[in-house]
């Protein structure tokens, strides 16, 4: 397989022309206002003999929508004063899976979290409130409205997460990381840029950016996307209109971290490279930002090994 993109010196410098419409911002602060006024309904449940080193919590809040969505929640079995906490979020069609896979968060020091997603393969439900029929998949669903796009309310639900995490008394509110792979990388970007309480983001080849881009060149679920232009020609400026309030490279300009960690695989078609870049090359000039490029490695990124770049990164960033 051939790198599947620019060259690495075109990437580097990539910065497409924004597509936020006029009213970008005034859409998310309207929609982060709702939002703040609805409680979360927030609940814990200890789960015992799960984990001798550790607390696990079996959590449930509020959707804005009020779907109930669920993850786990994690803590040192002994927390002497408040800690750091990552929020994580997940993959396209995963669900929050076993709260073990949170473990080496704990080991890192921290409390961790993880956020099931709404109607994929999880432990959470959705609402579909659509005025057109979609394809195959969840991207598609509602995509010529973007008051009835399925990630209007997903995106949102990262926020809850992170207002109801830091609420915990195990959490130091102003050490926070949003962290996640592909869907779940696309995630802790929203979700920084929408959230005043992210202090820090690791996005892993992170989806949903540079939508224009991403449907033209890139393989796997943006085919639900090119299915849905195929089968309504006449609505394709509609559907880019309704993507650029989503798209993580308009988002990104949001955002008020203090530092940011991406990865790259220069040959991943799912996410190709050029759009990661589109989402980095955004970020605001006050961020500190760096990213992990991995020559010859596809979706996996640079798979167990930056896993472990990024746990010390966090240690450094959140210390």
């Amino acid at each position: 397989m051939a790198s599947i993109d620019w060259p690495l010196e075109k990437l580097v410098e990539y910065q497409p022309a924004l597509t936020a419409a006029p009213d970008f911002n005034a859409f998310w602060d309207a929609q982060l206002a709702q939002s703040r006024h609805l409680p979360l309904n927030g609940e814990f449940t200890e789960l015992q003999d799960s984990l001798p080193l550790a607390k696990v919590y079996d959590v449930a809040f509020d959707g804005a929508d009020g779907v109930r969505v669920r993850g786990w929640f994690l803590t040192p079995r002994e927390v002497k004063k408040p800690l750091p906490a990552v929020v994580q979020f997940i993959g396209y069609t995963g669900g929050r899976d076993y709260a073990h896979a949170l473990s080496a968060h704990v080991l890192n020091g921290f409390c961790a979290f993880i956020m099931d997603s709404r109607g994929q393969g999880g432990n959470t439900g959705m609402k579909v409130e659509s005025s057109h029929g979609a394809q195959s998949g969840f991207i598609t669903h509602g995509i010529l409205d973007k008051d009835e796009y399925y990630f209007r309310y997903f995106y949102l639900d990262t926020v809850r997460a992170v207002e109801l995490v830091c609420a915990r008394p195990e959490v130091d509110a102003k050490r926070v990381a949003t962290i996640g792979g592909s869907q779940g990388g696309a995630l802790s970007i929203a979700c920084a840029s929408l959230s005043d309480q992210v202090a820090v983001m690791a996005p892993d080849v992170p989806w949903l950016s540079h939508f224009r881009r991403s449907v033209d060149i890139a393989a796997g679920p943006y085919g639900e996307i090119t299915n849905f232009l195929k089968k309504f020609p006449e609505k394709i400026e509609q559907a880019f209109n309704t993507l650029s309030y989503f798209d993580n490279m308009n988002l990104a300009t949001r955002t008020r971290v203090s530092h940011a960690y991406y990865s790259v695989g220069l040959w991943d078609d799912i996410c190709p490279p050029s759009t990661v870049y589109a989402s980095y090359n955004h970020l605001p000039a006050g961020v500190e930002k760096s990213i992990e490029i991995y020559p010859y490695n596809g979706h996996e990124g640079g798979g167990n090994l930056h896993q472990q770049r990024k746990l010390k990164w966090l240690r450094q960033v959140l210390a």
